[in-house]
C-alpha cells in the first residue's frame, strides 16, 4: 500500500477523532452549564416564594396583634364601666390609648421583621438569577469554544495532509526516472514513484 495514503489516512482519522472529541467535550460542558442554570432558576423560584410567604405570614401576625389589641381595649372599657367609671374620659381613655399605641407598635414591629426576612429571600433570589445568567453564558461559551476547537482541528488536519501531499509530490518530482526515491546516505527506507514504501 502506498505510504502516502497510509499517512494521509491516519492524519484524516486523527483529525476526525480530535474534532469529535472537541464536540463531545463542548456538549458535556454545555449540558453541565444548563443543569447549573436550571438549579439556579429553581433556587430563585423557591427564594421568591419564601419572600412572599414571609410577607404574608407577617401581615397575618400583624392583623392578629391588632385584633388582640382591640380586644384588650374592649376589656379596659368594660372594666372601667364595671367599676362605675366613664370609659370615655379620664384614666380609662388613657389606658385605651396606651393599649392602642402599644398594639400598633407591636404590629409595626411584626411587619418590619417580616419585611426584613422577605428582603433576605429576595437577595437570595437575585443571587440565584445572577448564577443562572452566568451558567447560561458559560454554556454558550463552551459551545463556541467547541466549534472553534473543531475548526482548529480541521485546519490542523488539512495542513498535515497538505504537507504530506506536497512532500510526496516533491519526492516523486525529484526522481523522474521511475526507479523510486533512493535510500539516503544513512540507509533510511524510501518511497518509490508509485508511492510504495521500500525497506
Amino acid at each position: 500500500m502506498p505510504f502516502f495514503w497510509v499517512a494521509a489516512g491516519a492524519a484524516v482519522i486523527g483529525t476526525g477523532v480530535s474534532m469529535y472529541g472537541a464536540s463531545v467535550q463542548a456538549d458535556a460542558a454545555n449540558n453541565q452549564a444548563q443543569y447549573q442554570a436550571q438549579v439556579a432558576q429553581n433556587n430563585q423560584i423557591i427564594a421568591n416564594r419564601q419572600a412572599t410567604a414571609a410577607t404574608q405570614a407577617g401581615e397575618i401576625q400583624a392583623q392578629t396583634k391588632l385584633l388582640q389589641t382591640a380586644a384588650m381595649e374592649g376589656k379596659v372599657r368594660a372594666a372601667a364601666a364595671a367599676n362605675g367609671l366613664d370609659p370615655n374620659q379620664g384614666t380609662p381613655v388613657d389606658l385605651q390609648s396606651d393599649t392602642a399605641k402599644l398594639g400598633t407598635l407591636d404590629a409595626l414591629t411584626i411587619r418590619n421583621n417580616a419585611a426584613r426576612t422577605a428582603y433576605g429571600y429576595q437577595i437570595q433570589a437575585g443571587n440565584a438569577q445572577g448564577q443562572q445568567g452566568l451558567a447560561l453564558a458559560a454554556g454558550q461559551n463552551a459551545e463556541s469554544a467547541g466549534s472553534l476547537n473543531m475548526f482548529s482541528d480541521f485546519l490542523s488536519g488539512a495542513s498535515s495532509v497538505s504537507s504530506k501531499w506536497s512532500s510526496y509530490k516533491t519526492n516523486i518530482a525529484s526522481n523522474p526516472t521511475g526507479s523510486g526515491i533512493s535510500t539516503n546516505s544513512a540507509g533510511v527506507s524510501t518511497i518509490d514513484e508509485a508511492g510504495n514504501f521500500n525497506v
